[in-house]
């Protein structure tokens, strides 16, 4: 025995010298080594890189598929013979199926995983850009068609919210989730980029379409050989192996190869047909556990709009997006009447907007991690970076919100200044660089707040993303519709001025009551929906 001190009830003995009781001592079992503590994901570091670069290239589906569409609508209004009214009505129809898409497959990740949502939703996006491509002459099903791209491309985002929410503990978020969505946005800038250089280069509207096919059919197949499962739900934190169809095709084709060369070399082994049916037995018994199924509710999304804390989240993530899409909508006309641009150079004049979404989700993203570590530190918190922490007892709200407050200040100069200076014709240098500002600190505001809705809601976190693209969609139709008559009359200063204060404003008294009465009410949330299911029968449960 060595010679270090044993402890045992506060009381220690050198391993050397004899006890008072022999008796005593053997009664006494010896205390087992504290178990480790179990970790929130098995998925490596350069898993999850790989797993993010995936990422990134989905969420270009939706951006992309909307404004690369935007050059093409003379050319379509003139191929289909149909007014550029009719061709609008496109847009529409895209813009309803992008709130209706998330309710589908979004709570469905939730239930049936990630992967297979993605690999449904990326062929029927590729089936439809491939309809569009060959669609001749028929309007109706040029409407059809765009309605089923939307369908199959809208649901990514929330989706991979859910990806994130699975693979990065809370205070480790921001580092996943910034490159990702700072890079999907570079699509917004690059869609009528594309768009008009393809359809410039070729004359006809179809090689964009093609395009999209091709992009579709490569997402499909990333997806398929390289995106394993994630959703907690039905691997846990990747310790519980996948069904069939949440397993990679490259681990499938290897395990397939595998087993075909393990059941030759068992073939040539048996000899007799009893040995054949106990083998075919044994294989019966090591089938995947068949889970219940359960339909999941599409309107899951919709409920949470209403609680609280969560409509005051949603205000804050949803609001900001409905003002860069007014900004947005106010380019044209704003640099073709007041500085004479072309369309080329008002094509141009979105791409300081764009470099802000991208600059301000990347710089974000480290700042979401950063407050949340200031707030640990505050309230005396060591933040648990193996099994992560139980957001039941930490301030989540006040750790996202923090520094909030300076950001709406610039925020509301920035969008009231945005409307004097574009109404007494300033140099367009500065309505450029104010568009950046704004598009940073919305796709700011967007971000951190989508991530506080994830973080509310850990077991589906998929569908509280969905909620907030229900918001925002919502927020910007309303916003859109009321541009034109507004600026009409008013003018472009007050309306710019109105919606800082709304927005703004708004935002301000929503910050207050998230970072002073979130936590609260969340408990109080979580408390009724716990009533809820005790209250519920065995078969509604």
């Amino acid at each position: 025995m060595s010679s270090n001190i044993e402890k045992d009830g506060g009381c220690a003995t050198d391993a050397g010298m004899p006890l008072e009781s022999d008796t005593n001592s053997a009664a006494i079992a010896p205390l087992s080594p504290p178990l480790p503590p179990v970790p929130y994901t098995l998925f490596t570091r350069s898993h999850r890189r790989m797993i993010t670069v995936i990422l990134i290239l989905t969420m270009l589906a939706s951006p992309l598929t909307a404004t690369i569409y935007l050059p093409l609508l003379p050319l379509l209004a003139t191929h289909f013979h149909v007014s550029l009214q009719a061709i609008n009505l496109t847009l529409t129809v895209y813009i309803i199926f992008q709130a209706v898409s998330p309710l589908l497959f979004a709570t469905a990740s939730d239930t049936f995983g990630r992967r297979p949502i993605y690999l449904v939703t990326f062929s029927v996006y590729t089936l439809a850009s491939l309809g569009l491509a060959l669609n001749k002459g028929s309007y109706a099903a040029l409407l059809v068609l765009r309605a089923l791209q939307s369908l199959g491309a809208s649901a990514v985002l929330a989706v991979a919210y859910g990806v994130v929410a699975d693979l990065c503990v809370p205070s480790e978020r921001g580092a996943m989730q910034g490159p990702a969505l700072g890079a999907a946005n570079l699509a917004v800038c690059i869609g009528p980029v594309v768009g008009g250089w393809v359809a410039l280069g070729s004359g006809s509207y179809v090689w964009v379409f093609w395009c999209l096919v091709i992009y579709g059919g490569v997402v499909v197949v990333v997806v398929g050989f390289g995106l394993p499962e994630t959703a907690r739900n039905v691997v846990r934190n990747g310790e519980t192996e996948a069904s069939w169809w949440g397993r990679t095709w490259w681990d499938l084709l290897v395990t397939w190869r595998r087993d075909r060369r393990v059941l030759k070399e068992k073939k040539d082994a048996e000899s007799s047909a009893g040995e054949e049916k106990k083998r075919e037995g044994e294989n019966e018994g090591l089938s995947a556990i068949k889970h219940p199924f359960r339909l999941p509710n599409p309107l899951a999304a919709v409920r949470i709009i209403f609680w609280r804390d969560t409509a005051l989240v949603l205000w804050m993530a949803g609001s900001p997006y409905a003002v860069w899409y007014c900004v947005q909508a106010s380019i044209p006309p704003v640099y073709r009447d007041i500085y004479g641009f072309d369309d080329f150079q008002i094509g141009l004049s979105y791409l300081t907007g764009g470099f802000g979404t991208v600059l301000g989700g990347y710089a974000n993203g480290k700042f979401m991690d950063w407050n949340y570590k200031v707030t640990a530190r505050q309230i005396g918190h060591t933040v648990d970076k193996v099994s992560g922490d139980d957001l039941n007892h930490f301030p989540i709200e006040r750790a996202r919100a923090r520094g909030s407050w300076h950001i709406l200040g610039v925020y509301v100069c920035a969008l009231a200044g945005y409307g004097w200076v574009i109404r007494f014709r300033a140099h367009e240098s500065i309505p450029l660089t104010l568009q950046f500002v704004l598009a940073a600190i919305c796709t700011a505001f967007q971000q951190t707040f989508n991530a506080l809705l994830v973080d509310i809601f850990p077991t589906s976190p998929s569908t509280a993303a969905a909620s907030g693209n229900i918001t925002r969609c919502a927020l910007s139709a309303v916003a859109v519709a009321v541009l034109q008559p507004m600026v009409e009359g008013m003018g472009r200063g007050w309306y710019f001025t109105l919606l800082s204060i709304l927005s703004g404003g708004g935002g301000l008294i929503a910050n207050w009551l998230v970072t002073r009465r979130g936590m609260r009410w969340r408990h109080e949330r979580l408390k009724v929906n716990e009533m809820d299911r005790g209250s519920a029968t065995p078969s509604q449960r």
